[in-house]
């Protein structure tokens, strides 16, 4: 059997999008067995991921943040398998140097800082054709393989605890639910409070249940600070949920309109229509970052993502 490590300690979106590559390792070898190395808050977002067998959180920013503490965390986990080859996101030094320590025997990441790349395997690496950055990391398994990458659906495995919870949450509710992820952790491409508002109204108005999804405090002051008329009617399911019963909440609901956050990607994972909203018109950006076509998603861009009549009318029939 070959062991395979994954390290991939960013954020909650980029995390999700390691699934493609994943995905591509079990397709072409069966029996692999796949360690993830992922940020500890983010934990629950690659634990059940198609094709993942372990994971091992790193806490970055909290006990594993000293030098000594990456130390502690290197020597915790040292011998437990024999790695075949590490697969390293985002150019992350302390990735390469981990799979280094580990004994990795292959060791692949895009090329980052000069002192990283005596690590690799590989040299600079031709992407060919693959642009969107799902393809980009799952083209690292292509490197090792010597075989055709496939561009494919990253999918989420919800546990059946995650379920009955939303199940027990929505109990009460008599309408089809339609789900509003407005804030980011770039305040740039956050939702402004006038445009849920008019959202919330839209969506209520055509016979669904309006929600709010989002964490920690700047969700809270956000619901906070909506109109009285859109928080009667705009249900707040912030900072309710884990990330596994968020991802049941989305599977529960008829459509996601979200920012370009993470939330948004575990809709993708769960085959939930999505409104992916950006305010910037980029071509080269959107084709990195925008949901893939074979996606149940539209993406509305530009001066279309100021306005509420544009967004709902481009997500409503997902909802017939």
């Amino acid at each position: 059997m070959k062991h395979f490590l994954i390290f991939s300690a960013a954020y909650f979106g980029d995390t999700l999008m390691t699934g493609a590559l994943c995905m591509n390792l079990k397709r072409m070898y069966p029996q692999c067995y796949i360690v993830f190395v992922v940020n500890k808050p983010f934990a629950d977002a690659a634990r059940y991921l198609n094709g993942v067998d372990e994971v091992w959180p790193l806490d970055k920013k909290g006990s594993d943040r000293s030098v000594w503490s990456k130390y502690t965390f290197l020597k915790k986990y040292e011998r437990r398998y024999v790695f075949d080859a590490a697969f390293i996101m985002w150019k992350n030094f302390f990735g390469a140097l981990a799979a280094k320590f580990w004994g990795a025997k292959k060791i692949y990441a895009e090329p980052g800082a000069l002192w990283q790349r005596f690590f690799l395997t590989n040299g600079a690496i031709d992407f060919k054709h693959w642009v969107h950055v799902q393809d980009k990391m799952a083209y690292l398994s292509e490197l090792h393989s010597h075989m055709p990458m496939e561009s494919m659906k990253i999918r989420y495995h919800i546990p059946d605890e995650a379920m009955a919870y939303v199940k027990k949450l929505l109990q009460h509710e008599g309408r089809p639910l339609v789900l509003i992820n407005p804030l980011t952790k770039n305040k740039k491409k956050d939702f402004s409070l006038s445009l849920v508002a008019a959202l919330a109204q839209q969506i209520d108005r055509a016979g669904y249940t309006p929600g709010m999804v989002g964490c920690g405090i700047a969700a809270t002051r956000y619901y906070d600070a909506l109109p009285p008329e859109t928080g009667n009617i705009l249900r707040n399911f912030s900072n309710r949920t884990t990330i596994p019963q968020l991802a049941a909440l989305l599977a529960a609901s008829r459509l996601l309109i979200s920012a370009d956050t993470g939330t948004a990607h575990l809709a993708l994972t769960v085959n939930v229509p999505l409104v992916f909203v950006v305010y910037r018109n980029e071509p080269y950006r959107l084709r990195r970052w925008a949901p893939k076509s074979f996606y149940r998603a539209v993406t509305v861009s530009h001066e279309q993502a100021f306005k509420a009549d544009d967004i709902w009318r481009a997500g409503k029939k997902w909802c017939l």
